[in-house]
């Protein structure tokens, strides 16, 4: 059966899908949650205790997402989507937060862990997608904080919530760039194994645990692997 062929379809995507854009992921060997200090500033408490540190931090991230264009993982996935037919459902549900998914040209995407190009002041409210410049906006006398989830923070509810609708009656499932084994993603698979769907992953290894969640497992790299199989 074509992937084309399917008609509730939920892709997953992680940091690897955007490395080879030259961004770095955040687990494993060289991610930027193995430097401790990095680590540290990601959690909500520390927006508290330092938070000119955390936005400083995150505005260093978005700077280099601006300076990277999506991968042919990010273009193949845009074109299978505007490729699919009218009565057909596509969800892309990334963990990532450096937009590059829209910026390749998908349209039905859901933002998991929120975005770096949106910040926003906690004391009004505001929200704003900020031009370059050389520090965080401010709004209310503080600095602006990322619209994206911390360490400590909950996923937002309509992110929550459009992942379930789509999980629901999935018949093809995919992860790319993620082991799929960590809680969100380990709870993403076994849904849609619920639901019968067929569950395929692609990264560049698979973990311990991979093997009993998925139906079929690719290794190797995004570029190469993505439009090899929604190519087809």
């Amino acid at each position: 059966m074509r992937l084309a062929d399917h008609r509730n379809i939920v892709v997953l995507t992680g940091a690897g899908i955007s490395r080879s854009a030259g961004l770095a992921t955040y687990r494993g060997p060289g991610g930027l949650w193995s430097d401790p200090e990095l680590a540290a500033l990601s959690h909500v408490e520390a927006l508290r205790s330092r938070r000119a540190d955390v936005c400083a931090m995150f505005w260093r991230f978005r700077r280099a997402i601006g300076e990277v264009a999506p991968t042919a993982a990010h273009r193949a996935l845009a074109a299978f989507e505007a490729a699919l037919p009218a009565d057909a459902r596509f969800t892309l549900v990334t963990q990532n937060v450096d937009g590059l998914h829209q910026q390749a040209g998908s349209r039905r995407v859901v933002e998991y862990h929120g975005s770096l190009a949106r910040w926003r002041c906690e004391r009004c409210g505001r929200a704003d997608t900020p031009a370059d410049a050389d520090a965080p906006p401010a709004c209310c006398d503080e600095l602006m904080r990322p619209a994206a989830v911390l360490f400590g923070e909950l996923i937002p509810v309509e992110a929550e919530h459009a992942v379930k609708r789509a999980l629901r009656d999935v018949d093809l499932f995919v992860a790319i760039g993620t082991s799929g084994t960590v809680a969100p993603a380990s709870g993403f698979v076994r849904s849609a194994a619920f639901a019968g769907a067929r569950r395929i992953l692609l990264n560049l290894e698979a973990v311990d645990g991979a093997r009993e969640l998925f139906d079929e497992i690719r290794l190797g790299e995004s570029d190469a692997l993505v439009p090899a199989l929604f190519g087809r």
